[in-house]
């Protein structure tokens, strides 16, 4: 006879109150195992789902969207840039988000001359050359002045394996004629990560000139270098419209 027949057998001996006791701690923690279980693969959902967000995070931005659009201000913006550049930064540690906003100011400005058929292309702003053909162009020509460019907040994020988009909501405000304007703008900023499934050099060692295609390293595998990540010439602006 083993030692666990010896104490099975001798826990019929025990009291009554005992094997009841034993009885719910066993139930507590077969209770508490399960529902471990089930949070981790939870977790595990949201992750593969939202990419990491928390379902309170995306609920926050939600909330923030609806009160922007019952927000009469132009000027106010209600963004996630809290959310989401944390994981901007994880996917590209040398994005700079001051940066982004000055190249964003650059092409909302040239946006508004098209507009007002004061130019006819983007010249300084690194956009897809067939976005110049999708600015709305005013009914007649205007001289803009006091262009004013407020402020801008991310508005979302989004990976795949061939491409990254951030959304930015923008807010600037310009003389057009004799009007005066404050209006917000969405902007795509998309970096191509691949194109008919061939991952593309997003990078060159500025020392000994190799390729480079994952935007994590910050060193130069062939020599050793430290990487700089030029985003003004990685992104590109692929949409404009007010929002």
């Amino acid at each position: 006879m083993n030692i666990l027949s010896v104490v099975l057998l001798g826990a019929l001996n025990w009291p009554k109150w005992i094997l009841i006791a034993l009885a719910v701690v066993f139930g507590l923690f077969v209770i508490s195992t399960i529902t471990a279980a089930i949070r981790r693969w939870k977790n595990r959902v949201a992750n593969n789902l939202l990419g990491g967000l928390k379902l309170s995070d995306i609920k926050k931005a939600i909330q923030d969207g609806q009160s922007e659009a019952e927000n009469p201000t132009p000027r106010t913006l209600f963004g996630a840039t809290s959310i989401y550049l944390p994981k901007i930064l994880n996917d590209f540690p040398d994005f700079h988000l001051p940066e982004a906003k000055n190249s964003l100011n650059l092409l909302l400005n040239e946006y508004l001359q098209i507009r007002f058929g004061q130019a006819d292309k983007f010249v300084d702003s690194n956009a897809e050359p067939d976005l110049a053909a999708m600015v709305p162009r005013a009914a007649a020509p205007a001289e803009l002045s006091d262009i004013a460019f407020h402020d801008c907040a991310i508005r979302s994020y989004i990976k795949t394996s061939e491409y990254a988009t951030i959304t930015y909501i923008a807010t600037i405000g310009y003389t057009a004629g004799d009007k005066r304007y404050e209006d917000r703008y969405l902007v795509d900023s998309t970096l191509k990560l691949s194109e008919m499934g061939i991952p593309k050099k997003l990078l060159i060692c500025s020392q000994c000139g190799g390729a480079i295609d994952s935007t994590a390293l910050k060193y130069c595998p062939y020599c050793g270098s430290g990487i700089v990540w030029d985003t003004k010439l990685s992104w590109r602006f692929t949409t404009v419209a007010p929002a």
